[in-house]
C-alpha cells in the first residue's frame, strides 16, 4: 500500500510524527519532546478528543506544527486509515511510535473473545500495519525515517512461557517483530522499540498492581520514556534495538541472584 502525497512541502520542512494514543500520558510526554525538538506532531486518539485537542494547543504554543486525527485502532484496517489521515494532516510523515494499548492484568480465562481480539489488534496487529505503511509511504517519497514500537519491560523477564498474560504475549510478539522489521526494511526504515517500566497506574482501578522492586531506586517517568524515544528517532546508526527505561526492573532475577551472592 503506497501513500504518496500531493503536499510534500517545501525544501526543509520540518519532520512529522504520527504518535498513536498521543493524547494523554506516555504518549503526550512524547509529543510534547518531539515537539521541542523541531518535530510536527500528529497526535491520535480514539476517545480523548479534547484531550488531544488541548495537547495540540501546548505544542503550536511551542512553536511546532501540531494536528490531532481519530480512529480505532482495534478495528480491522484502522491501523491503515489513521496513517492515511495522519499524512493528509501533516504532508507526509517521517516518523510513527506506536504507543497506543490496551492493558490488563487478567489471565486469558478473565478476557471475553472481544477483549482478546481487540488487545491482539491494538497491541499487535495496528503497530504492524502502521509500520508497513510508513514504509511503503518513505520508499514512494524516496526519503528514510523511522518506527518506535513502545514495549514493557515484562517482555525481558516474563516472555511468552506459562502463566504469562493475554497482554504480556502480545507485546512479546511486537518485540519479535522489531528484530524482524528491522531487519527487512533496511535501509529506508530504522524500526526500534522502547520498554518502559511501572511508569505510571493504570487508570482502571482493576487493571492496577505492585509497581514492584527498581534496582536503581527510583521510579522512571514519562519524560524519561520520552527522552529515549526521542533519541532512537535521531539514532541513524541504530536499528533492531529495544531500550528499556524501567530504573532496572527487567534485571528481575539477575539483580536478585547477584544479591544473594553478595
Amino acid at each position: 500500500m503506497m501513500f504518496r502525497m500531493g503536499c510534500q512541502g517545501p525544501k526543509g520542512k520540518k519532520r512529522a510524527v504520527l504518535i498513536t494514543g498521543g493524547a494523554v500520558r506516555i504518549g503526550a510526554a512524547v509529543a510534547e519532546a518531539l515537539a521541542r525538538a523541531g518535530w510536527g506532531v500528529v497526535v491520535h486518539a480514539r476517545g480523548a478528543v479534547a484531550e488531544a485537542e488541548a495537547l495540540c494547543g501546548r505544542l503550536r504554543a511551542l512553536g511546532a506544527g501540531a494536528w490531532h486525527v481519530r480512529g480505532d485502532l482495534a478495528r480491522a484496517g484502522g491501523g491503515a486509515d489513521v496513517f492515511a489521515a495522519a499524512c493528509a494532516a501533516a504532508c507526509g510523515l517521517d516518523a510513527v511510535v506506536n504507543n497506543a494499548a490496551v492493558f490488563s492484568t487478567r489471565g486469558a480465562e478473565g478476557l471475553t473473545e472481544e477483549e482478546r481480539l481487540a488487545m491482539w489488534r491494538v497491541n499487535v496487529e495496528a503497530p504492524v500495519e502502521l509500520t508497513r505503511c510508513l514504509w511503503d509511504h518513505l520508499r514512494g517519497r524516496g526519503a528514510r525515517g523511522c518506527a518506535v514500537q513502545m514495549l514493557d519491560q515484562r517482555v525481558a523477564r516474563h516472555g511468552v512461557g506459562e502463566g504469562a498474560t493475554p497482554y504480556v504475549r502480545s507485546k512479546c510478539a511486537l518485540a519479535a517483530y522489531v528484530r524482524e522489521a528491522a531487519a527487512a526494511m533496511a535501509p529506508v526504515l530504522r524500526v526500534n522499540a522502547v520498554a518502559p517500566g511501572a511508569v505510571l497506574a493504570p487508570v482502571a482501578p482493576d487493571a492496577r498492581e505492585p509497581a514492584g522492586a527498581f534496582p536503581l531506586g527510583q521510579r522512571p517517568t514519562p519524560e524519561q520514556v520520552a527522552d529515549a524515544v526521542r533519541w532512537l528517532l535521531d539514532a541513524e546508526a541504530v536499528t533492531g534495538q529495544t531500550v528499556f527505561v524501567d530504573g532496572g526492573q527487567s534485571l528481575g532475577m539477575h539483580v536478585a541472584a547477584a544479591r544473594h551472592k553478595g
